[in-house]
C-alpha cells in the first residue's frame, strides 16, 4: 500500500506538461511562426473547415502494409521526408488534432508516436479536438479557415530511438514476463467478438485489457489525473519505472495508450507492438487465451 501511494503521488506530481494542449492555449500560440498544426481528418472534411494555418496529413504517409495483412511504421528516412513536407523544423512546436472521430484521434497519437520515436519531441495533441476548438471560438468566425496553407519545406532530421517500437520476436520472448496491455474494446479482448482482419479470438497470453477510449470523456477531452491514475496504477497495477508493452488490433489504438503513459504520465519504459493482433492473431503458433 505504501508503494502504491508513493507511485500515485509521483505520477500526480509529474502530470503538468503540454502533451495535451487546450484550445485556449493553442489560440495564444496560433500566430507563432514555429507552430505546425497537423489535421488528421480526410481532405474533404479538411476543406470544409479547419483551424487556421493547419495542414492536412494522411496517416498512410506514416505507415506501410506488410503482406497485405498488417501495417508497420515507415522508415526514419520516410518519416523525415513527410515531416519536412509538413513544414516541421528542428525548433517547431507540433500540435495534432482530428475532427472528433475516434479514428482521427488515434491517428493523432500514431503520428505523434512516429515523430517522437524519430527524435522530434515537441508534440502536443489538441485536447477535445476540433470540436472543442469550435466550441471555444463559436463567436469568432476567424478561428475557422477553408484556405490551404502554402507550406515551406522544413529541416527536421530524424534520429531513430530504438527499443520503443518492437516486433513479434520481442513480444514472444516477453510473454508473461512484462505487463502487456491491450487497447481494443474488452469484447475483443475476451473473445466474445472477433476483430476485423484477425483470425483468432482472444488476446496475448497474460495480457490485461486497457481499452483506449476509457481514458477520454465523451467530448474527447482527456480524463482527470485522478481517473488516469486509478485506471493505470491502482487497477492495472502498472509501475511507472518498469517496462510495459502496449498492443491492440493494428497499432493505432495502442499508440494512444503509449502516448498517454509516456508523454502525459511520464512512464519510463513503454514499448509498442506495432503489428499487434493483425499479425499475432493471424498466426497459429502464437500464445493466446480467451476469458
Amino acid at each position: 500500500m505504501k508503494l502504491l501511494l508513493a507511485l500515485l503521488f509521483s505520477a500526480f506530481s509529474l502530470f503538468a506538461n503540454t502533451a495535451f494542449i487546450s484550445s485556449k492555449d493553442l489560440q495564444e500560440k496560433l500566430n507563432d511562426k514555429n507552430l505546425v498544426l497537423i489535421d488528421t481528418t480526410n481532405l474533404k472534411s479538411f476543406n470544409k473547415g479547419h483551424i487556421p494555418n493547419a495542414v492536412q496529413a494522411d496517416i498512410s504517409a506514416f505507415r506501410h502494409w506488410v503482406d497485405k495483412t498488417y501495417l508497420l511504421m515507415n522508415s526514419s528516412k520516410e518519416i523525415e521526408k513527410v515531416a519536412r513536407r509538413l513544414g516541421i523544423n528542428e525548433n517547431s512546436q507540433v500540435v495534432i488534432y482530428g475532427h472528433n472521430k475516434d479514428k482521427e484521434l488515434l491517428k493523432s497519437s500514431y503520428i505523434a508516436l512516429a515523430l517522437i520515436v524519430n527524435g522530434f519531441k515537441n508534440v502536443s495533441i489538441l485536447n477535445g479536438g476540433y470540436g472543442d476548438w469550435l466550441y471555444e471560438n463559436e463567436e469568432n468566425a476567424n478561428m475557422v479557415s477553408t484556405k490551404t496553407k502554402q507550406v515551406k519545406m522544413g529541416n527536421f532530421t530524424a534520429k531513430y530511438t530504438p527499443n520503443v517500437v518492437v516486433g513479434i520476436d520481442y513480444v514472444r520472448a516477453h510473454v508473461n514476463k512484462v505487463p502487456m496491455i491491450e487497447a481494443r474494446p474488452k469484447a475483443y479482448f475476451t473473445g466474445e467478438k472477433k476483430s476485423k482482419g484477425v483470425k483468432r479470438l482472444g488476446h496475448i497470453t497474460g495480457a490485461t485489457s486497457s481499452y483506449w477510449r476509457n481514458k477520454f470523456n465523451v467530448d474527447d477531452t482527456l480524463k482527470s489525473d485522478k481517473k488516469l491514475n486509478k485506471i493505470f496504477i491502482k487497477e492495472q497495477k502498472l509501475n511507472p519505472n518498469k517496462e510495459i508493452l502496449a498492443y491492440c488490433t493494428g497499432g493505432l489504438e495502442a499508440s494512444m495508450n503509449w502516448y498517454i503513459l509516456t508523454q502525459y504520465m511520464h512512464f519510463k519504459d513503454v514499448k509498442i507492438y506495432d503489428a499487434s493482433m493483425k499479425q499475432w492473431g493471424n498466426l497459429d503458433d502464437t500464445p493466446m487465451q480467451i476469458k
